[in-house]
C-alpha cells in the first residue's frame, strides 16, 4: 500500500481458499503474525483517512460489513454449539437473517424465547452493543419464566473495599480488531450510525433509566423491585416474583428485604392460608401490619387455629420484628384485643399455648402474656364471657414464678385485682344482671356509677317474677356489701343500706316495704332496734333517721304520682310507706294530708290525677275547681277550709289561706245572689283584717239586691280603708252613691208614712220598702209624688238598673254619656203623663208654657194643673231624674275640687226638653247654661216643628250672637235679656245678613248659620201653612222638619193637572232645592200613567209647559227615568202611546244610552205600520226578550195582513237573538189557516174530508214561500198533530198530501222524510204501515 492506495491481494481467488485456511494459526505462526501486524500499524500511521476517495471509503465499508458477517457467523457457531462441525446444523436462511439483524433485536428475541444460552453468548461476544441495555433486555423475559432459569444473567454485586459495586460482565472477542475498525477510519467511513436500541424503549420508556454502560447498585436494586412487582402484577405468580427477589438478595443487592417479606406474606395468604386469591402485592403493601395479620388468621378454622398461629402468625411477627424491632408484641396485642372484643375463645387458645410450663410458647415473655391477657379481658364487650375470663386467668403465671421485676410485680397486682373484679361480675351474673368485666373496672372508682349499679341491681331484683323472698333480699344485701368491700370502695356501706332500703320501698310490695322499715330509723331519737329484732337475728338499723325520711318521702311520692285516683293500689303503697315513720314530721304529714285531700276533691266532683294535684303550683286553683264543679259548695265553708289546709294553700300562712278561700266563697255566693252567706264571710274577713278582701267587700257593698244598707256602708268603708290608691276614687263615688240611695230611702219613708204616724226617723236602712204601696195618680200631692217616684224606679228597673247602679260611678268620666241614656225613657208618654197632668194639650208647643205665677203676664199661656194643686201644707216638689242626676254630678264635681268637670250637656238638654211644654222660660235658662252653644240643636231638633219652637231657637241664637258681639261685665245683667224677642231676632238677623258670613269669626259664623237655618225653617213652616190650605193631606210640621218628606211632597204636588198647584210645586221646588228637572219628570210620568189624557193631549200639554226644554239637558237621566218608570205604565196594545214614547227617546238624544235589540227609530217605523195592519197586536210582547214574537203575531195574522207583516219581520229579533224570516211567519199563519180557517180564504173551519182537502190545497199555494225546514214543520203540524185525530181520519190526510205533492219540486223528498219520522201516539198514520203513495 503506497500513498493513498491499497495493495490488492493478488491473483489468488479467495473463494477457492478453504475456510480452514483462514483459521487462526498455531503459536509459531502467531509470533510471525505479530511482527507483521507491527509493520501494518506503521503503514496505517502513514494513511490520512480524512482524505480517502469515494472508492477507498466504499472499500472500507465493504471490509467492515464482511468483518461483521464473520463475527455473526462465529456467534452463530457458538449458539449452535458445534464449532467444529457447523455444516451439520447450519441454517442458511436463518443466518442470512441473523447476520443483518439488529443485534439488540436479536437479544430481545432470545429473551422473549427464554433462550438463556444464546442471550449469554450475545452478552459475551457483543458486549459493546448489548451490555448497556442489559436490564432492558432481561425485562423482556416472560413473567412466567422462573428467574432461576436466567439467574446467570442477573446482575450481581460485590464489595470492593468498603463500597458495593456491580460485577462487570466477562466479555470475549472472536478475533483481533481490524484496522478498518479503528475509530479514525470508522468515523470517516460511517460518520452517523443509526441507534439500534431505539425500538427497545419505544414501547417501554420506563426502561430508559436502566440504559447505562456501567450499571450501579441503586439501578440494580430498583430493577429487582420493579421487575418483581411487574411479575406479580402481570402473571400473578408470587413464587416467580419471590424467586427473583431472593436471587437478588443472594447476589448482595440491598433494599429487597421488605419486598421479600411482603411477597412471603402474600405467598402465604394465596397458597397456604386460603385467602383472597385476587389480592395483589400493591394492595398488600398499602395495608397496615395488623391488617395483614388479620388476613393471615381470618380464614383459619377454630380447630387448627393454634397450628396456623405457629405456621403463619409467628413467622409474620418475626418478619415484622426484623423490619421494626419491638413491633411484634404490639401487633400481637392489638390483634388479640380486637378478637377479645367480640369473643375470648381464640385469644384463650393463644394464652393456653403460652403457659409458662410449655416448651414452645406463642408468647414467650411472661410479662407480655399477663399484660395482653388483662387487656383482652377488659376489652371484651360481651357479658356472657365470665367463664372464659376465668380460663384466661388460669393461663397466667403465679406470683413468684420466674424472675421478678417491678413491672412483673405490678402486673401480678393487676391480676389480683382482676380476680376481685371477676368475683363482682360473678355476683352480678348470679342476680341476673350480667355486665362486661370492663364495666366493673370502669365504674369501680366512680361513686355515682357505683350507686347506679347498686340501684339497678336492687331494682332488678324487685322486678323479678315471682317476687323475691325475704331471704333472697338479705342474700342480695350481703352480696352488695361484699361488692362494696372488694371493688366499690368508693361507695360507703351506708349508701348500700340506703339503696337497699330504697329499692325495698319502691318494689310495689307491702312485705318488702315492711322489710325496709326494719332497715331504717323510723322515729327521731337514739338508735335502738325494734323489739324482737335481736332475737330474730336480723340486721340492726343502719339508715339514719333523716335519710330514712327522705327515702320514705321519695318512695311515697313515686307511688302517689303514678296513681290514677284515690282507690289506686299505688295509693295504699304510698300510705304504707309514710306510716313507717311513726313520729310523722311535717314533710310526712304533708304527704298524708295530700292523700287525704284527694278524697275531698272527689267529694266535690273534681276529676284530676294525683300527679296534677302535686304539680299544681297554685293550689287555690283546686279550690276554685271545687267551687266550679259544685257551685253550692260555698255553703260548706268548713270543709273547703279544711281542704285548703290539707293542700297547704298559701303555704304555712293560715290567715292568708283562710282569706283566699273566704274570698272565693264570697264571689260564688254573689254569683248566686246569696247575700246573706256573702255577708257572713265578708264579716269574717273584716274581723280578721284581711286587706286583700277589699274587692269582694266592695262588690257586696255595691250589690243592688242586698238591701241591708247599713252593712253595705260598712263594707264600703272597709274597702275604702284597704283598697289601693288607684281605686279610692271610684269607691268614694260608689260610697257617695250609696249615701244617695240611703237618702232616697228616707224620702220614700216620708212618702209611705201613714197619716197618723209621727214624723220620726226613718225605719232601719236594712229593710226594703214595702211593695204594693205605690198607688195610681189622682190623689193629693203626696200621691202624685209617690206615683212619680215609683214610675221613675220602674223605668230604671226596666233598663236593668237602679238608681244606685246609675249613681255609683260618678267619678268615671265616661259614665255620664252612658248614664244619660237612662234619661230617654223619661221622654215617653208614661212618665210625661205622670209628671204633668194635662201636658197632652201642649205636646205640639202651640202655646207658651209658664209657671202659674206668670200666667197673667203672658197672653194665651199654657199652665200645668199640677203646678196649682196642693194636697197638704208641706209640698214636696217632685224632682225628675235629670234634676237628681244634675245635682249628683255637681256634687261629684265639687268633691273633686273641680278637677273632674261634670259633663252636664246631656242633663241640661233633658231638663230643657222636659221643661219646654210647661215652662219655656226655664227651658231657655237650661239651654243658656250649656257649655257648648251649638249643643242646643239637639234639643231643638227633638221638639215639634211649631212656630213657637222655631222662634225660640231663633231667639236663642240671636241672644248668643248679640252676647258675643257686644259682651258685658259678668257681674251685670245684660240689657238684651229685657229686649223684645221679636225685635232682637229681626235686628240680629238683619245685622248678620248685611255683613255676610265671611265677616265674622268662626264661632260667630257657626251661630249665624244656625240662626239662618231656623229662620229658613220658620219660613218653610209658613209655606207649609199654605200647603195645608190645599187640603192635600200635607203634614205641615213634618214638611218643615223632614227634608225627604219635603222633597216627596213637592214632587207629589207636581202630579196634578191644576195649573195653580203646579205653580206652587215649582215655587216650592225652587225654595227647597228640588231640581226643576225632577219636578217636570214627575209631571211627565203622571201624564203618562194617571192623568187619563189621550196621547195627543199629553203631547200638547208637554209642549205648552215646555217640559222637554228642561229634560233634554240631561238625556241620560231622561232615558233612565223613561225606561224605568214610564215604559212599564204603557200597555202593549196602545200603539199611539208607544209611538209617542219611542219618538221622545229618539228626539231627545236618549237612543245612545242602553243596549237595544231594536233601536227606537226601528220601533217608530214598526209601530207606524203595525198600528194600521195589526191593531190588535200586543207590541210589548212582540219585542220582549223573553217572549216568542211569533206567538205574539199569531193571533193577528190574516190573509189581508200577512204580506205586509212578512215585510216587517226581518227587523224583529227572535228569542235566540236572530232576526225573524218571512218563512217562519208563514209557517205560523199556515197552521192557523189550516186549522182555524180565514174570513177571506177559508170562511169556515173544515169539518169533512173534502173541506180538509180544500184547506190543504189553499195552504199548498203558499208552500213556495217556505224554507224546506219550515215546510216540514207545517206538514208535520198538519199530519202528526194530536188535533186532527178528533176531527179527521187517517184516510183523509194521505190523499191530501199526495195531491199536494206536485206543488213543489222537493215535495217527494219531503214526504220521504216524513215517512222516516217516528209516528207519535196521536198520529193518524195507518196502523199496518203506510198505504198511501
Amino acid at each position: 500500500m503506497t500513498a493513498g492506495w491499497f495493495t490488492l491481494p493478488g491473483d489468488v481467488d479467495i473463494d477457492g481458499v478453504p475456510y480452514e485456511a483462514l483459521a487462526p494459526e498455531d503459536e509459531p505462526a502467531r509470533d510471525s503474525r505479530a511482527s507483521e501486524l507491527g509493520k501494518r500499524r506503521e503503514l496505517l500511521q502513514l494513511v490520512d483517512f480524512s482524505k480517502l476517495t469515494l472508492e477507498q471509503k466504499e472499500l472500507c465499508r465493504c471490509r467492515l460489513k464482511l468483518l461483521t458477517y464473520l463475527d455473526r457467523l462465529a456467534t452463530y457457531e457458538e449458539i449452535l454449539g458445534v464449532r467444529h462441525a457447523p455444516e451439520q446444523r447450519f441454517d442458511a436462511e436463518f443466518f442470512k437473517k441473523f447476520r443483518n439483524q439488529n443485534i439488540v433485536l436479536s437479544a430481545r428475541t432470545y429473551a422473549r424465547e427464554s433462550n438463556v444460552q444464546a442471550l449469554e453468548i450475545l452478552f459475551t461476544y457483543h458486549g459493546p452493543d448489548l451490555l448497556s441495555h442489559r436490564l432492558a433486555v432481561l425485562s423482556n423475559f416472560p413473567e412466567t419464566t422462573s428467574p432461576h432459569e436466567y439467574a446467570a444473567l442477573l446482575p450481581e454485586a460485590c464489595y470492593s473495599g468498603d463500597s458495593l459495586m456491580i460485577i462487570p460482565w466477562h466479555e470475549r472477542k472472536h478475533r483481533d480488531k481490524d484496522w478498518c475498525e479503528e475509530v479514525a477510519c470508522r468515523t470517516v467511513v460511517e460518520p452517523s450510525l443509526p441507534d439500534e436500541s431505539e425500538f427497545l424503549y419505544a414501547a417501554q420508556p420506563e426502561l430508559l433509566r436502566y440504559q447505562t454502560p456501567q450499571l450501579t447498585v441503586e439501578q440494580a436494586m430498583d430493577w429487582y423491585q420493579t421487575r418483581a412487582e411487574e411479575i406479580e402484577h402481570c402473571a400473578r405468580q408470587v413464587d416467580c416474583a419471590l424467586s427473583l427477589v431472593r436471587l437478588g438478595m443472594e447476589r448482595r443487592i440491598p433494599g429487597l428485604l421488605l419486598l421479600c417479606d411482603n411477597l412471603v406474606t402474600l405467598e402465604t395468604l394465596v397458597y397456604e392460608a386460603g385467602g383472597d386469591v385476587t389480592l395483589t402485592l400493591k394492595e398488600l403493601q398499602q395495608m397496615e401490619d395488623i391488617e395483614k395479620l388479620r388476613l393471615l388468621m381470618n380464614s383459619c378454622p377454630e380447630d387448627k387455629y393454634v397450628t396456623s398461629a405457629y405456621q403463619w402468625m409467628v413467622p409474620f411477627l418475626h418478619r415484622c420484628e426484623t423490619q421494626t424491632p419491638g413491633v411484634a408484641s404490639e401487633l400481637l396485642k392489638e390483634y388479640l384485643v380486637t378478637l377479645a372484643k367480640e369473643d375470648l375463645k381464640l385469644p384463650l387458645k393463644i394464652f393456653q399455648h403460652s403457659k409458662p410450663d410449655l416448651q414452645q410458647k406463642i408468647i414467650p415473655d411472661q410479662d407480655q402474656l399477663m399484660a395482653v391477657a388483662l387487656e383482652c379481658i377488659y376489652s371484651c364487650e360481651r357479658s356472657d364471657q365470665l367463664a372464659l375470663c376465668y380460663d384466661v386467668l388460669e393461663c397466667l403465671p403465679q406470683r413468684g414464678y420466674g424472675h421478678s421485676t417491678e413491672v412483673t410485680t405490678a402486673l401480678h397486682d393487676m391480676v389480683d385485682q382482676l380476680e376481685q373484679i371477676l368475683s363482682v361480675s360473678e355476683l352480678l351474673e348470679k342476680h341476673g344482671l350480667e355486665k362486661p368485666v370492663s364495666f366493673v373496672r370502669n365504674t369501680r372508682s366512680s361513686p355515682e356509677e357505683a350507686r347506679k349499679l347498686m340501684v339497678r341491681l336492687t331494682r332488678h331484683t324487685g322486678r323479678k317474677q315471682p317476687p323475691a323472698s325475704e331471704s333472697h333480699w338479705r342474700t342480695l344485701l350481703q352480696d352488695m356489701l361484699t361488692m362494696q368491700q372488694n371493688v366499690y370502695t368508693c361507695l360507703e356501706s351506708d349508701a348500700c343500706y340506703e339503696i337497699f332500703a330504697e329499692s325495698l320501698l319502691c318494689s310495689s310490695r307491702l312485705e318488702n316495704i315492711r322489710l325496709a322499715g326494719q332497715m331504717m330509723h323510723c322515729h327521731a331519737g337514739p338508735d335502738s332496734p325494734p323489739a324482737g329484732a335481736a332475737q330474730k337475728g336480723r340486721a340492726p338499723y343502719r339508715v339514719q333517721y333523716d335519710r330514712s325520711t327522705d327515702l320514705v318521702l321519695a318512695a311515697s311520692r313515686e307511688y302517689f304520682n303514678s296513681s290514677t285516683n284515690l282507690t289506686d293500689s299505688c295509693m295504699d303503697l304510698a300510705r304504707c310507706c309514710l306510716q313507717l315513720i311513726t313520729d310523722r314530721p311535717p314533710a310526712i304529714q304533708e304527704e298524708l294530708d295530700l292523700i287525704q285531700a284527694l278524697g275531698y276533691l272527689e267529694e266535690f266532683g273534681v276529676k284530676i290525677l294525683p300527679l296534677q294535684v302535686r304539680l299544681c303550683s297554685d293550689r287555690v286553683g283546686l279550690i276554685k275547681e271545687c267551687v266550679r264543679q259544685a257551685p253550692t259548695c260555698y255553703k260548706q265553708a268548713a270543709k273547703l277550709l279544711g281542704l285548703a289546709e290539707l293542700l297547704r294553700v298559701a303555704g304555712e300562712d293560715p290567715d292568708e289561706r283562710r282569706g283566699q278561700v273566704l274570698m272565693l266563697l264570697v264571689e260564688q255566693a254573689l254569683r248566686f245572689h246569696d247575700y246573706k252567706a256573702a255577708s257572713v264571710h265578708c264579716r269574717e274577713l273584716m274581723a280578721a283584717g284581711y286587706s286583700k278582701s277589699w274587692d269582694v267587700c266592695s262588690q257586696l257593698g255595691q250589690s243592688e239586691g242586698y238591701q241591708d244598707l247599713a252593712t253595705r256602708q260598712e263594707l264600703m268603708a272597709f274597702a275604702l280603708t284597704h283598697c289601693p290608691p288607684g281605686n279610692i276614687e271610684p269607691l268614694l263615688a260608689a260610697s257617695s252613691s250609696l249615701q244617695t240611695e240611703i237618702l232616697y230611702r228616707r224620702v220614700n219613708f216620708q212618702i209611705h208614712r201613714e197619716p197618723g204616724e209621727s214624723a220620726g226617723g226613718p225605719p232601719a236602712l236594712g229593710k226594703a220598702a214595702p211593695e204594693g204601696e205605690v198607688s195610681a195618680p189622682g190623689g193629693g200631692s203626696a200621691d202624685l209624688l209617690q206615683w212619680t217616684t215609683a214610675t221613675t224606679m220602674k223605668v230604671l228597673s226596666d233598663t236593668t238598673t237602679t238608681t244606685k247602679a246609675v249613681l255609683q260611678a260618678v267619678s268615671d268620666g265616661q259614665w255620664w254619656k252612658r248614664s244619660l241614656t237612662y234619661l230617654r225613657p223619661l221622654q215617653g208618654r208614661e212618665f210625661g203623663d205622670a209628671h204633668r197632668i194635662g201636658a197632652v194639650a201642649n205636646e205640639g208647643l202651640e202655646k207658651q208654657g209658664c209657671h202659674p205665677f206668670y200666667e197673667s203676664v203672658i197672653s194665651n199661656p199654657f199652665v200645668t194643673e199640677s203646678g196649682v194643686t196642693y194636697g197638704a201644707y208641706h209640698h214636696v216638689p217632685a224632682e225628675s231624674f235629670a234634676e237628681v242626676l244634675l245635682r249628683t254630678g255637681k256634687l261629684a264635681e265639687t268633691k273633686t275640687e273641680g278637677e273632674e268637670v261634670f259633663p252636664a250637656t246631656e242633663v241640661l238638654l233633658q231638663l230643657a226638653s222636659d221643661a219646654l211644654p210647661d215652662d219655656m222660660t226655664l227651658a231657655l235658662a237650661y239651654l243658656l247654661a250649656l257649655p257648648q252653644v251649638l249643643d242646643a240643636n239637639r234639643c231643638f231638633e227633638k221638639q215639634p216643628c211649631s212656630a213657637l219652637s222655631l222662634q225660640l231657637a231663633a231667639y236663642y241664637y240671636s241672644l248668643q250672637i248679640y252676647a258675643r258681639l257686644a259682651p258685658c261685665f259678668s257681674d251685670q245683667c245684660h240689657p238684651l235679656y229685657r229686649a223684645d224677642p221679636k225685635e232682637l231676632i229681626l235686628m240680629v238677623t238683619s245685622h248678620v245678613t248685611r255683613c255676610g258670613q265671611d265677616a265674622w269669626p268662626e264661632d260667630v259664623a257657626s251661630l249665624t248659620r244656625q240662626l239662618g237655618y231656623y229662620n229658613e225653617r220658620l219660613l218653610d213652616l209658613t209655606q207649609a201653612q199654605v200647603l195645608r190650605g190645599l187640603r192635600r193631606g200635607v203634614d205641615v210640621q213634618r214638611f218643615a222638619s223632614d227634608e225627604r218628606y219635603k222633597k216627596e211632597t213637592v214632587l207629589g204636588l207636581a202630579e196634578t193637572l191644576e195649573e195653580d198647584v203646579c205653580s206652587i210645586a215649582l215655587s216650592l221646588a225652587q225654595r227647597c232645592g228640588v231640581p226643576q228637572r225632577e219636578v217636570f219628570m214627575t209631571h211627565l210620568e203622571f201624564l203618562f200613567s194617571d192623568s187619563g189624557l189621550s196621547t195627543a193631549e199629553i203631547e200638547s200639554r208637554a209642549q205648552a209647559l215646555h217640559l222637554f226644554e228642561t229634560l233634554k239637558t240631561d238625556p241620560e237621566a231622561f232615558h233612565k227615568h223613561m225606561v224605568k218608570y214610564i215604559y212599564p205604565t204603557i200597555g202593549g196594545f196602545d200603539h199611539e202611546r208607544l209611538l209617542y214614547y219611542f219618538t221622545l227617546l229618539e228626539s231627545y238624544g236618549s237612543a245612545d244610552f242602553g243596549k237595544y235589540a231594536i233601536k227606537p227609530e226601528t220601533h217608530i217605523r214598526l209601530l207606524k205600520k203595525l198600528k194600521v195592519v195589526a191593531s190588535g197586536l200586543d207590541y210589548k210582547r212582540l219585542t220582549e226578550d223573553s217572549a216568542d214574537p211569533l206567538e205574539a203575531l199569531g193571533p193577528v195574522l190574516t190573509s189581508q195582513n200577512i204580506l205586509s207583516i212578512s215585510k216587517l219581520v226581518p227587523k224583529i229579533p227572535g228569542r235566540d237573538g236572530r232576526m225573524l224570516s218571512p218563512s217562519s211567519l208563514y209557517t205560523v199563519w199556515l197552521q192557523k189557516l189550516f186549522w182555524a180557517g180565514d174570513p177571506h180564504l177559508i170562511k169556515q173551519v173544515p169539518e169533512s174530508p173534502p173541506e180538509w182537502l180544500h184547506a190543504f190545497e189553499v195552504c199548498a199555494k203558499y208552500f213556495d214561500r217556505l224554507h224546506p225546514g219550515d215546510l216540514i214543520t207545517v206538514v208535520d203540524a198538519v199530519t202528526f198533530s194530536p188535533l186532527p185525530s178528533t176531527r179527521t181520519s187517517s184516510s183523509t190526510c194521505w190523499p191530501a198530501l199526495s195531491k199536494g205533492a206536485g206543488t213543489r219540486r222537493s215535495w217527494p223528498d219531503t214526504c220521504g222524510r216524513l215517512a222516516m219520522k217516528p209516528k207519535p201516539a196521536h198520529s193518524f198514520w195507518p196502523q199496518g204501515g203506510r198505504t198511501g203513495p
